[in-house]
């Protein structure tokens, strides 16, 4: 009997090929799919040992495919349900979660795939509810005939295919798809090419009935991920439902690194490239994950954006921190490790995510004057946190800092001085100080009254030499001694110094815009702190030296510059040399 399908097949066909699929190469997985279910179907019914045979032949010049499956089968009246009116049986994505314990409703999208290698199909079924072996014969033309045979038949479907010629496959490739899509199954999977035998195809999850640990599952990771990991993380949601392993980076990564996590659906692979199952947080995880409480979308290819998507990713994302917090307390510096690799790209996402921040932060490695160490540790140190947010000035101070037992953090580099901020926000039980330019005071201490007036007269003299380099002097006095001076410069006079550099070294246009454009500040901007307490610091100021105390506060101002990392311009470079040619005169 010859009859047309209900649908416009050469306009679903395009559908599938530009649309649903992304490659024609998925009807291997759409057939062994078929074949799952209907065997999944049986064993709700009845006791058997499964098979799924695939044999690649040749007749004649034609490649043929053919996939047997001693599943339930159909009936006639399933058969014209599920293949000639193809396309009812996925109505919308909620069907297809109500669907989601008997994916055989999906039989007639599956098998259409075949349609993207082939110009028939053939089907051979016999149900385990009825006697008849219905035989169903499809075609690209949008034909088909259904027919019931009287020969007899073991319960199952048999499906084949002739390949196009301009796809017919290689054995090798057949057998790589295979193991693809259906390595994990749990069903044998005979491979038969040319009448011979090639081998059986059956492999089982590492994580899967507490069959393997440690090496064992590294290996599986560094084998599907090409990576050579170290670190793994068990990763499973609250009904157990959705199990897999969680592979840490074993190099940095970045915020912007994209997942491509491996997901299967109860066994069979739908994803190697999935990019959201996993919490946007959890970058510098690789995972793979088999689930049988997910959805995939109608072409299998991606998970379904449900209620329970969401549930699972959130428990992933629980297990993965559960694993840190293990590691905090069972393997402190394992957890180290992974932070010291990651440590940027997790600030940067601790900041974005208030409870991730919450549990990591602590754990958050910074540059200190006593080298590197933990928040945790820093808070251990004392009340008061305190956090110079510019490398240069950090150099600066990490002398006085040690000499005065003071721990000072150097949060110059990226996001560390913005998650002290935060961190600032988050704990009561600290005080967090920013030391810059305007808060040196905090850290130098002042003289003595007494002492501070009698130094107040030479103090004004010296500062006469410094205001061609419009620089304030102040008189302070810390450790270590054999530090003359230290130099600050403000964010605003750095400007003035950009801008004048740049007025300089461009033509009269140019430097007219800048002229106009900025006004340079019109007070002190940088100062000299000198060092009582340094002995060459205390000479200058006791007594005049005639002829020698400009070179000298110069020196000690172009010194304290340099150990400050600032760079000098032309007029204090001139004024470096001309100081240097005065000293070696006075000396030979």
């Amino acid at each position: 009997m010859e009859s047309i399908f209900q649908v416009n097949l050469s306009g679903l066909l395009k559908v599938l090929s530009d649309n649903l699929y992304s490659h024609k190469e998925v009807f291997i997985r759409e057939l062994l799919q078929n074949a799952v279910d209907a065997i999944s179907a049986r064993k709700k019914e009845d006791t058997f040992n499964e098979f799924i045979e695939v044999e690649l032949f040749h007749r004649d010049d034609e490649q043929v495919l053919k996939v047997k499956d001693n599943g339930i089968g159909l009936t006639q009246e399933e058969v014209t349900e599920f293949l000639s009116r193809i396309g009812s049986s996925s109505k919308s994505q909620d069907a297809l979660r109500r669907r989601s314990e008997d994916f055989i409703g999906q039989f007639g999208i599956g098998l259409l795939s075949c349609f993207m290698v082939t110009d028939e199909i053939n089907v051979i079924t016999k149900s385990l509810k009825a006697e008849e072996v219905v035989v169903w014969n499809g075609r690209v033309d949008g034909t088909y005939s259904t027919e019931v045979s009287p020969a007899s038949q073991e319960v199952g479907t048999t499906v084949t295919l002739k390949i196009k010629e301009e796809l017919k496959m290689h054995p090798e490739q057949l057998v790589g798809l295979l193991k693809l899509y259906g390595e994990f199954l749990g069903i044998p999977i005979e491979v038969f090419i040319d009448g011979e035998k090639r081998e059986t195809i059956i492999n089982y999850f590492p994580w899967s009935n507490g069959r393997a640990q440690g090496d064992t599952i590294l290996n599986f990771g560094r084998e599907v991920f090409n990576e050579n990991f170290s670190n793994y993380i068990p990763l499973t949601d609250s009904t157990g439902k959705t199990r897999g392993i969680g592979y840490v980076f074993p190099r940095p990564t970045g915020v912007a690194t994209a997942q491509h996590n491996h997901v299967y659906i109860k066994n069979m692979l739908i994803s190697t490239d999935n990019k959201d199952l996993l919490p946007e947080w959890a970058f510098f995880v690789k995972a793979v994950v088999n689930s049988s409480n997910l959805a995939p979308t109608a072409s299998r290819e991606d998970l379904y954006k449900d209620k329970a998507f969401y549930e699972v990713q959130e428990e992933l994302g629980a297990s993965i921190i559960e694993y840190l917090i293990g590691l905090s307390q069972t393997s402190p510096k394992s957890l180290e490790n992974i932070i010291s690799i990651h440590n940027q790209a997790l600030k940067s996402t601790a900041l974005n995510n208030v409870d991730f921040f919450n549990f990591i932060a602590n754990w958050f490695i910074f540059p200190t004057s006593e080298g590197p160490l933990s928040l945790e540790q820093i808070k251990k140190r004392g009340k008061t946190i305190t956090y110079v947010p510019d490398i240069d000035d950090f150099r600066q101070i990490v002398p006085i800092a040690r000499a005065q037992n003071r721990l000072i953090i150097n949060a110059g580099y990226i996001y560390d001085a913005d998650i002290l901020l935060l961190a600032s926000r988050q704990d009561s039980d600290h005080v967090y100080q920013r030391i810059d330019t305007e808060h040196f005071g905090n850290i130098l201490m002042p003289l003595d009254i007494e002492v501070y007036d009698q130094t107040q007269e030479r103090l004004m003299r010296l500062q006469d030499y410094l205001l061609n380099y419009d620089c304030e002097l102040e008189i302070k006095q810390f450790e270590p001694d054999n530090i003359p001076a230290i130099y600050n410069l403000s964010n605003k006079k750095l400007m003035d110094r950009d801008v004048g550099r740049i007025q300089e070294e461009s033509n009269d246009l140019w430097a007219g815009i800048t002229g106009a454009v900025y006004e340079p500040s019109a007070s002190f901007n940088s100062k000299l702190y000198l060092n009582y307490n340094n002995p060459i610091v205390k000479k200058l100021l006791e007594k005049a030296h005639e002829g020698m105390e400009e070179a000298l506060i110069q020196s000690l101002y172009f010194n304290a510059m340099l150990m400050g990392h600032y760079p000098l311009n032309q007029e204090e470079l001139e004024g470096m040399n001309k100081n240097l040619m005065y000293i070696l005169n006075k000396t030979y």
